[in-house]
């Protein structure tokens, strides 16, 4: 793999990470609902799953998505319940203290199994990058070294531009010290997970 054709990927995968999908909506969501390390957290299952879908539609496995349509609908299912469930607990609870944890919501293995869940039930993904790398690597041909220089190229791009998305969320939270201010921005938070929800199912 030439470096020109190094970056032209990258350059692809800043442009469809730029662009706000469900996981960058629940990203931003828990980010405003308990700040940034539990949206950190989504992120990271949100990455783990790019890169699993990164190495099957390296191996071919892209097929299998299409072959195993209704084992990934349940999945689906399940990622776009999870997100609901999510937005009724954050309209519905009383807003944490801002320097709090945030309870439950903000632990680590929770969040990080939300957002790789969340990258299960979204099939395209994978189907995207059986469509993307064939267009710029021969998969035939690929090494372990340029797998692993694109993999490392996914975590540094999408973990980057999740973390801007986040950083950028928790700013807007303490802008709002009020309880009747966060209130409202932990409500908007459970309308952008109603949409994740539905970005996710309706897909």
């Amino acid at each position: 793999m030439t470096p020109g054709v190094f970056l032209a990927l990258t350059a692809t995968v800043a442009v469809a990470a730029l662009t706000p999908g469900p996981a960058v909506t629940a990203i931003v969501a828990r980010a405003i609902a308990d700040g940034v390390r539990p949206a950190m957290a989504i992120s990271a299952g949100v990455l783990t799953g790019d890169v699993l879908f990164l190495l099957l539609a390296a191996a071919g496995m892209a097929a299998a998505a299409r072959t195993l349509g209704g084992a990934f609908e349940v999945v689906k299912l399940l990622g776009t319940a999870y997100l609901a469930w999510q937005g009724v607990v954050l309209w519905r609870r009383v807003p944490p203290p801002l320097e709090a944890d945030g309870g439950p919501q903000s632990r680590f293995w929770p969040n990080y199994g939300a957002g790789l869940l969340l990258m299960f039930g979204h099939v395209q993904a994978m189907l995207f990058y059986a469509a993307l790398l064939p267009g710029f690597v021969d998969l035939a041909a690929i090494t372990g070294r340029d797998l692993g220089l694109i993999a490392l190229m996914l975590v540094v791009v999408i973990g980057g531009v999740n973390s801007g998305y986040a950083l950028l969320a928790a700013r807007a939270r303490r802008v709002f010290a009020s309880d009747r201010a966060r209130r409202r921005m932990q409500r908007a938070a459970g309308s952008l997970m109603f949409v994740a929800a539905a970005v996710v199912a309706t897909r």
